[in-house]
C-alpha cells in the first residue's frame, strides 16, 4: 500500500493532469477559465448543532467533477486545490479551531477506494494550517447516504465521537453537503463526548432546486 500511493505521487508529479472542465492538459489541477468559472458556494445556515459552517464551492460543473475525481477515480491531485481552498475558507472561523476531523466514509467506500478521502482532505488542510488532525468519529453500520431521500439524508449516517474532548472546538471536513445531515450528525456525536463547539468546513454546498448557476 505505501509503495503504490508512493507510486501514484511520483506519477501525479510527472505526468500533466487533464483539466476537470475542458479536459485539455494541463500543469497544474484545473486550467485558468475552468477555474474562473467555478462558482462560490451558495450561502446557507449551518444545520443545528453546528455552529459555523464554511464551503468553497457550489457542487456544480467543475467542482462536482474534482470531487467526483477524487472520491470516486481516487485522483488525489484533485485535492490539491480543494485543501488550499479550505485552508483559506477557515481562516474567518470564528473562534480558535482545537482540532481538525473528518466524517468517516463507510467501510465499504474505503474497501472500494483503498482510503478514506476525508481523511486525506483533512490532513492537508491540517498541514496548511498548522491545526491538529486527528480521528474523532466512528461510523457505525447503516445506510449509505447515497441515494436515500431528503427527510432520510437529514438525519444523516450513525457517527459516534471515539475521543473525549474536554471543551474543544471542532473543525468537521468533509466533501459535500446537500442537506446538511452528516455535518449535524456529527456535530451531535461530538458534542456527547465534550465538544464546546463544532464548526464544519466543506468543498462544496449543493444548491437548492432552481438555484444552480
Amino acid at each position: 500500500m505505501v509503495l503504490r500511493t508512493a507510486f501514484e505521487d511520483l506519477v501525479d508529479a510527472i505526468l500533466p493532469a487533464h483539466c476537470p472542465g475542458c479536459g485539455r492538459r494541463v500543469g497544474g489541477v484545473v486550467c485558468g477559465p475552468c477555474a474562473a468559472s467555478l462558482v462560490r458556494a451558495p450561502f446557507a445556515p449551518p444545520p443545528p448543532p453546528v455552529a459555523w459552517w464554511t464551503a468553497c464551492f457550489a457542487y456544480e460543473g467543475v467542482a462536482r467533477e474534482l470531487v467526483a475525481r477524487a472520491k470516486y477515480r481516487n485522483e488525489r491531485r484533485s485535492l490539491v486545490l480543494v485543501a488550499h481552498e479550505l485552508a483559506s475558507a477557515i481562516a474567518s472561523a470564528p473562534a480558535p479551531i482545537d482540532l481538525v476531523t473528518w466524517a468517516p466514509a463507510s467501510a465499504q467506500r474505503i474497501r472500494a477506494q483503498g482510503v478514506d478521502h476525508g481523511e486525506l482532505l483533512a490532513r492537508a488542510v491540517g498541514r496548511l494550517t498548522d491545526a491538529n488532525v486527528a480521528p474523532a468519529l466512528m461510523r457505525t453500520a447503516g445506510p449509505a447516504q447515497t441515494g436515500l431521500d431528503a427527510r432520510a439524508r437529514r438525519l444523516g449516517p450513525p457517527l459516534r465521537a471515539i475521543a473525549r474532548l474536554g471543551g474543544a472546538t471542532v473543525l468537521v471536513v468533509d466533501d459535500v453537503a446537500t442537506t446538511g445531515g452528516t455535518l449535524a450528525a456529527a456535530a451531535r456525536a461530538l458534542h456527547v463526548c465534550g465538544a464546546n463547539a463544532v464548526f464544519a468546513a466543506t468543498i462544496a454546498r449543493t444548491p437548492r432546486p432552481g438555484r444552480r448557476s
